[in-house]
């Protein structure tokens, strides 16, 4: 199901392509938001991000998505995805919106979260007040990412900390509706895909490589 889908221009994406927005480095991202005196340290950021402030950059987005990787539920939990999902598809919307806030708890930065949270609500005929905020959250950590490359190589990858991300912006951004066949390069997810209007390519990459380290680490 298409919840919220946020319609960009196809001139867009070729400015895109042709040069990347917010340039990611986890070494750097980890430096600013574990600065205790810096404005971004991640608590700090996390607050702001809380409390829905209208005034966060693009760039605090980033710190925030990317940054959670370095925070101690990451890579936990994210099994839990998949009872949102069922709830969705039930149309358990009241059990749907305590399952997202309990979650958002954990993982803040979960598109499928938000994404969900904002639909729950709207489904329940709730004030556009209460929904649109996790819309317009969900719909910045998505910016994050497709600002953060252009998927054409491994190299100028979409960066993501999650594989549900990747579904949700294949799904939701860019409106892929066949996924021909999907395998791991290196670090990142290739996927062979029918283009689409907002999509000009049959090869997507999304960067995992945080994940796919972080998961290598933990069995050490």
């Amino acid at each position: 199901m298409k919840k919220f889908l946020f319609l960009i221009l196809l001139s867009f994406f070729s400015q895109a392509y042709a040069q990347n927005e917010l340039t990611i480095n986890y070494s750097e991202i980890k430096e600013k938001i574990e600065n205790q005196n810096s404005p971004n340290y991640y608590p700090k950021l996390l607050k702001k991000f809380n409390d829905f402030d209208k005034e966060l950059k693009l760039e605090e987005y980033a710190l925030l998505y990317y940054g959670f990787t370095f925070q101690e539920n990451y890579l936990k939990n994210q099994s839990e995805e998949i009872e949102l999902s069922k709830l969705e598809k039930d149309e358990k919307f009241e059990e749907l919106i305590s399952a997202c806030e309990k979650y958002l708890l954990k993982n803040p930065v979960s598109l499928k979260a938000n994404d969900l949270m904002a639909y729950s609500l709207f489904k329940l005929n709730k004030p556009e007040s209460e929904w649109k905020k996790f819309q317009d959250r969900y719909r910045a950590l998505r910016k994050v990412i497709v600002y953060s490359g252009n998927g054409l190589t491994c190299e100028t990858a979409f960066k993501v900390i999650s594989v549900s991300d990747e579904y949700d912006i294949l799904y939701s951004y860019f409106d892929v509706e066949n996924i021909k066949k999907q395998s791991l390069v290196g670090l990142c997810d290739k996927f062979e895909i029918s283009k689409t209007q907002y999509y000009q390519s049959d090869i997507i990459y999304f960067d995992i490589s945080q994940k796919l380290i972080r998961s290598e680490n933990l069995k050490k």
